[in-house]
């Protein structure tokens, strides 16, 4: 059967974490839209009937487990007149896996008129092969992988692997079912696409929870055309959209589900985060241009926001007349509309006048509410108590800290009298990269929308929404103003003083840290040579400029290493929404531990530093 005969509707849902009886009843109304709609087969995402992100409290429940199987069965028997591809847990009771627990599948189920469809070794079912155990990614802690199964059984990978056959119109047709990270197999000994096209397979079809991230669809569409090419099948790939957590990181999925033909290119592609049943129609969605990552983030963090949100109450802003504090603003006014967001402002004798009156203006231009409320009185009530205990006056880096916990209590006692209120956490990327925060101050939090949106990004998007408005609803002075703490005479904004970071430098230096794994030994290589400026990706002449001597540039090289591998704040922040390839949180795993300096890096410095060039 030709396959551009094959009427599909693709049900690009979001799965309901944990909640089975949902997720069933939505899926059975899904199949009914397809069958109305005249669709020969309906396919859903990869664990559409549980969740993907679900972790200990749900994949080790036996009782769960047995719920899905209920539900299973009832999506088999409601079948009739259509072909249902699904993605789900499958378990065998027989069996444990390699946790000394029920073993469990996760798998590509698929049935047809109110019965499952057998390739000759699966009944209705195909485990899933590459099973991921990076970032996020848990699914080797909790399933069996289809090879391993190949091996129990003493047969080859390609036994096991091979395409159901259906009946559309009189017509056979074989379908090749992977799960996600089945067609990731660049990375994989396996290859389950070639497996399928030794098979003889007319179509693959990819059930898949892959998680959002800025520009990854630029790797995903790349990877589906290779595989189109290695195996010569159209590949039709389902994923999952919406907002799932591990309790540190928010995961959104954002569908763009897609056709790819044999020819290797896109003839069908469904709109990106948008939940629906869409049919399968050539040449529809493939002229939309994507995205840039900027605009991508500034349109997932508003639907992440309605999808966290607790069901009623107001979010509380702490608005500081700063740069992350009014983009915080401005995308939680998109979310929910202004009349469900508070913000204040919270100055003591360091904040300038000009913050305030920005602060103000900002929350008049997004149409939110706006308090002042100066906490400069608390902070001296708390160092008259400290010093009645008999301890010394907090000075220093303990006064700048005692400001911050003091307006983290003070809007704690605000949203304390909201019902279901909660407030947002302001902290950009570069800030946690370098621990520049308060632990219980500006650390805290509900949740954290800039926690993986790098400094640089965050003024990208504030022009982005001016743009976007067609006039400044953030003030052109936020954008203007030096970035800045305000918590000291040191960081007087009107005398152009500021925070100890030099963003268009620090934000690149820190992303290598993070994305590239790079550590001082590298960064000091590259200084030496005199490439570090091409290597970051900085413009020429940045380092130069914000470190006229070789001691000041390693001293602040010193400085961020030190700074950026003190993990113990970074443990206690509210969960941060995924936007890189590299997040804070469960997404970048690390011990309590202090940064390392090997024993080249100080061999390099003692080289680089008595270099009569005394420039770096």
């Amino acid at each position: 059967m030709n396959i551009a005969d094959l009427k599909i509707a693709v049900a690009q849902m979001h799965p309901v974490p944990g909640a089975v009886r949902t997720n069933l009843e939505r899926m059975l109304g899904f199949m009914q839209g397809a069958r109305d709609n005249g669709a020969h087969l309906v396919v859903f995402p990869e664990l559409s009937t549980s969740g993907y992100v679900l972790g200990d409290q749900f994949f080790e429940n036996d009782a769960f487990i047995e719920e899905i199987a209920r539900a299973n069965e009832e999506i088999v028997n409601a079948s009739n007149g259509l072909i249902v591809i699904w993605g789900s847990i499958v378990a065998d009771r027989t069996k444990i896996g390699e946790d000394g627990r029920l073993r469990k599948y996760n798998a590509a189920c698929i049935a047809q008129n109110g019965r499952r469809v057998s390739n000759g070794r699966f009944d209705g079912w195909i485990p899933k092969t590459n099973l991921p155990k990076y970032r996020i990614f848990d699914d080797a802690r909790y399933f069996y992988p289809a090879d391993k199964l190949a091996a129990e059984w003493g047969v080859g990978l390609g036994q096991i692997l091979s395409p159901f056959t259906v009946s559309v119109g009189g017509e056979k047709v074989k379908l090749g079912l992977t799960v996600c990270e089945d067609l990731w197999e660049d990375e994989y000994a396996t290859k389950p696409s070639r497996i399928y096209a030794k098979h003889g397979a007319d179509l693959i079809i990819n059930v898949s929870a892959s998680p959002w991230t800025a520009g990854k669809w630029r790797a995903r569409d790349r990877m589906l055309t290779n595989r189109v090419k290695d195996a010569s099948i159209p590949i039709l790939y389902v994923n999952a959209v919406g907002l799932e957590n591990n309790t540190k990181n928010l995961i959104w999925f954002d569908g763009s589900s897609a056709l790819v033909g044999r020819d290797g290119a896109f003839h069908w592609r469904a709109p990106q985060h948008t939940e629906g049943l869409f049919l399968v129609k050539e040449g529809e969605g493939v002229s939309t241009p994507m995205p840039s990552e900027l605009e991508e983030i500034h349109a997932v963090i508003p639907r992440a926001l309605r999808s966290f949100k607790k069901p009623s109450g107001r979010v509380v802003i702490g608005l500081s007349g700063g740069i992350d504090s009014a983009v915080s603003a401005a995308l939680a006014a998109d979310a929910f509309g202004p009349d469900n967001v508070l913000t204040v402002n919270m100055p003591t004798k360091f904040n300038s006048r000009t913050t305030q009156e920005l602060a103000a203006t900002c929350a008049r231009n997004l149409n939110l509410e706006y308090r002042a409320a100066p906490i400069q009185g608390v902070v001296d009530s708390i160092v008259d108590a400290v010093m009645k205990a008999g301890f010394p006056r907090p000075e220093g880096l303990a006064y700048e800290n005692l400001q911050a916990r003091t307006r983290g209590a003070d809007i704690l006692a605000l949203v304390a009298q909201m019902e279901h209120g909660v407030f947002l956490n302001n902290g950009n990327k570069t800030e946690l990269a370098l621990n520049y925060l308060t632990l219980y101050g500006d650390g805290a939090g509900w949740v954290s929308m800039l926690g993986d949106v790098w400094k640089g990004q965050v003024y990208g998007l504030a022009r982005l929404i001016n743009e976007r408005a067609g006039w400044s609803r953030i003030p052109e002075g936020i954008i203007d103003i030096v970035p800045s703490a305000e918590l000291s005479a040191e960081q007087n904004v009107d005398e152009g003083k500021g925070d100890p970071i030099f963003y268009p430098y620090h934000d690149e230096l820190l992303a290598a840290f993070i994305e590239r794994r790079w550590d001082a030994e590298t960064v000091l290589g590259h200084a030496r040579t005199g490439t570090l400026d091409e290597a970051l990706g900085c413009a020429g002449g940045t380092v130069r400029k914000y470190f006229p001597t070789r001691a000041g540039f390693v001293q602040n090289l010193e400085w961020c290493w030190t700074r950026f591998n003190t993990e113990w704040k970074r443990g206690q922040l509210p969960p941060v929404l995924i936007c890189s390839r590299h997040a804070f949180g469960f997404d970048r795993r690390a011990p309590i531990a202090d940064g390392y300096f090997t024993r080249q890096y100080a061999a390099l410095k003692a080289s680089y530093l008595q270099t009569p060039d005394a420039r770096p």
